[in-house]
């Protein structure tokens, strides 16, 4: 059996959480098997399939939710479409993800894929939005909820959608764009969108494809970028930068949410605006979303470095 495997966890290719949790080394090396033991059962069953709470004790996170989404696991999903799709759709688990503004309930149905994931699934292009709901990705969604109207007859584009594009789903089902585009670079969470979107009925066109920043072109403009949490990687971070000006509409807007993360989000405006952005930081964005980040300033685990995203708004000059 190849050793560099075993120290990972990964038997025949798969993820064994048991093995990882169990093995014995230093701290640096327990550390990372616990990174992959929380990987592995992220994958394998998705973080909010209860309502959720804004810590998780089995998180590298530790400050898994701003409580502004709730989930729901749906039962007997098959008895209410007729598509084609529906040996895909039965091999899912679905969820409704639903939040309140204004006494309203707004929701979208997500699929998450009965699955192992093997290891080749956990490399290659950038897998984080197979894991989870981020912070960045639950405020952006409600961030949009509560300005429909910026969106409304606009053509949206969502870059680094991961395994929901949950903004850009809301977004098709109640802002009524004149299109919305999803997407993302990694081939299995396009996969899942595309199956999710059976599920969910639109006010306008949507589609969804794989878009690899720097690789995949585009002649197409937007009235609005959405993209949340996507600066985690330094390498890709002038990718994503050259794709949202090559894709952006002359009077168009990006909003990208993010949490500083040390100097992570700082660098991307610099490059931004090295690139012939304007950007503008915002932090409070949303009462509601500021009055959880108030809230959770006393909780000890909260760090609002890397926990509590932060909106930037890019244009062109």
């Amino acid at each position: 059996m190849d050793q560099s495997n075993t120290k990972l966890g990964l038997i025949n290719g798969n993820v064994d959480i048991n093995q990882v949790i169990t093995t014995d080394g230093n701290e640096k090396k327990k550390v990372a098997r616990r990174r992959w033991a929380i990987l592995a059962k992220a994958l394998k069953s998705p973080s909010g399939s209860e309502p959720s709470s804004p810590t998780d004790e089995c998180s590298i996170r530790r400050i898994s939710s701003f409580m502004l989404l709730k989930t729901q696991k749906l039962e007997n999903v098959l008895q209410s479409i007729d598509t084609q799709a529906i040996d895909k759709i039965d091999k899912r688990t679905w969820y409704k993800y639903c939040m309140n503004i204004d006494e309203q309930e707004y929701f979208v149905v997500v699929g998450h894929k009965k699955r192992t994931f093997s290891a080749e699934d956990l490399m290659g292009f950038n897998n984080t939005g197979n894991i989870c709901i981020w912070p960045s990705e639950e405020t952006l969604t409600y961030y949009l909820v509560a300005n429909l109207n910026l969106f409304h007859h606009k053509t949206v584009l969502e870059l680094g959608g991961g395994m929901s594009c949950l903004a850009g789903l809301f977004c098709g089902k109640y802002a009524s764009a004149k299109n919305v585009v999803l997407t993302d670079g990694n081939k299995i969470s396009i996969e899942n969108v595309e199956i999710s979107m059976h599920l969910n009925k639109f006010t306008c066109p949507v589609s969804c494809q794989v878009f690899k920043w720097g690789e995949t072109k585009s002649d197409v403009k937007f009235d609005v970028i959405l993209s949340a949490d996507c600066l985690f990687f330094d390498e890709a971070r002038s990718a994503l930068i050259d794709t949202i000006w090559d894709t952006l509409d002359i009077n168009g807007i990006g909003l990208v949410m993010a949490p500083n993360r040390g100097n992570t989000l700082q660098n991307f405006i610099q490059q931004s605006e090295n690139k012939g952005f304007k950007c503008r930081e915002i932090k409070n964005y949303n009462n509601t979303v500021w009055e959880r980040h108030l809230q959770l300033l006393e909780n000890n685990d909260y760090d609002e470095n890397i926990h509590y995203p932060i909106l930037i708004e890019l244009t062109k000059l």
